[in-house]
């Protein structure tokens, strides 16, 4: 075994035994190379505080043949999130191998989903999508160095500590992989900031920020739905984090952008519940959802298909489902019911999905509910 960041091909900023027992204990990222007569044969990556660990086995031609990710679950044991594997002959070079081999992907889900993807001539052919419900496998998180279990091997196998000769080694300040990470809800606050200026639509825009306050919607309820106001008969599934039953101020930031007066978008819509400053953000969540199944920059969010989106309460929303046709949009980005039932606005820049963060005090109590429209 080989101790380490990671493995591209090459040993990164080898680590000693005792370094990486210490980040194991400490639960920072880092790497072991397993190695059979001197070859690479499997990496494993690993990450507590993330609740990762990663494992890539190769062939003896050194090319990628398996993949195992497996996740951290509420009670401490881990459980496989995704398996993909890669099929294919001798004669394909390393690089071109995961284009045209077989791949098939299994991907879990902690509520006892199971979702396979089939694809027999790689980038060359079709696919097949099939899913059942099936628990997905687990096994307890390892002892440093008691990798058996995770890798399908023999108890009696010894897994020996070695130095990287004779492989290539290099230096890098950043390791070749990080683990997966949802979505981060990045710098919710300043968008709230009028006059404040951002880049927009992946840096390519420039634009400046305007704050409205659109006015209270009502939330008899307390149980918030974000959605797209020409869904609501399918997806009026409200948040699992509720308020009190009142009214609650909305405002709204719009992103003038570049030189056009005129382009005007929506960036964020936020609900607020008090006055309190926020000290924590966290994806907000409908039942079912768990960020455990997740991979890296994904996020739970609602989706848009009329390019709009809405705030609306729960007990609401059976009635407000033409309320947008009854409304309709003219110069302005967003509307507002005149009993304070449904607050609309145009949705950044336009159909897809977008995620809603909820602001906590220092406290832990909610502050607000932003729409982030991801300009």
């Amino acid at each position: 075994m080989v101790y380490a960041d990671g493995w591209d091909g090459s040993v990164v900023n080898p680590l000693s035994r005792t370094e990486a027992e210490a980040r194991d204990a400490a639960g920072t990222p880092y790497a072991v190379l397993l190695l059979a007569d001197g070859r690479p044969e499997c990496v494993l990556a690993m990450s507590w505080a993330d609740g990762y660990c990663g494992t890539t086995r190769f062939d003896h031609r050194g090319r990628r043949v398996a993949a195992d990710e497996w996740r951290r679950t509420p009670d401490g044991d881990l459980f496989l999130r995704c398996r993909r594997t890669w099929n294919g002959p001798d004669s394909i070079g390393e690089h071109e191998f995961p284009h045209v081999a077989a791949r098939h992907a299994t991907t879990y889900r902690l509520n006892g989903r199971r979702h396979d993807i089939d694809e027999p001539q790689g980038d060359r052919g079709g696919r097949l999508d099939t899913s059942r419900i099936e628990a997905a496998p687990r096994t307890p998180r390892p002892a440093f160095g008691v990798w058996h279990d995770l890798l399908g091997l023999a108890a009696g196998v010894r897994l020996v500590a070695a130095a990287a000769d004779g492989l290539p080694v290099t230096s890098d300040g950043e390791p070749p992989w990080r683990p997966p990470r949802p979505m981060a809800p990045g710098d919710v606050e300043n968008l709230f900031v009028e006059g404040s200026e951002r880049t927009v639509a992946g840096g390519a825009e420039r634009a400046r920020l305007e704050v409205r306050q659109v006015g209270d919607v009502h939330l008899p309820s307390g149980r918030l739905i974000a959605t797209d106001p020409a869904w609501l008969e399918h997806d009026a599934v409200p948040y699992t984090v509720t308020v009190p039953p009142g009214r609650y101020p909305v405002t709204l930031s719009l992103a003038r952008i570049g030189d056009d007066p005129r382009h005007l978008r929506v960036a964020a819509a936020r609900l607020d519940v008090t006055d309190r400053p926020v000290r924590s953000w966290e994806m907000a969540l409908r039942p079912g959802q768990d960020p455990i199944d997740l991979g890296h920059d994904e996020f739970f969010g609602f989706g848009v298909d009329a390019g709009m989106a809405c705030f609306v309460d729960a007990d609401e929303a059976a009635g407000r489902i033409d309320t947008w046709r009854e409304l309709g949009f003219g110069d302005e980005a967003y509307l507002r019911a005149g009993d304070g039932g449904m607050v609309l606005w145009l949705s950044g820049w336009g159909d897809g999905a977008y995620p809603t963060w909820i602001g906590r005090d220092v406290e832990g109590a909610v502050a607000c509910f932003v729409a982030d429209m991801l300009l």
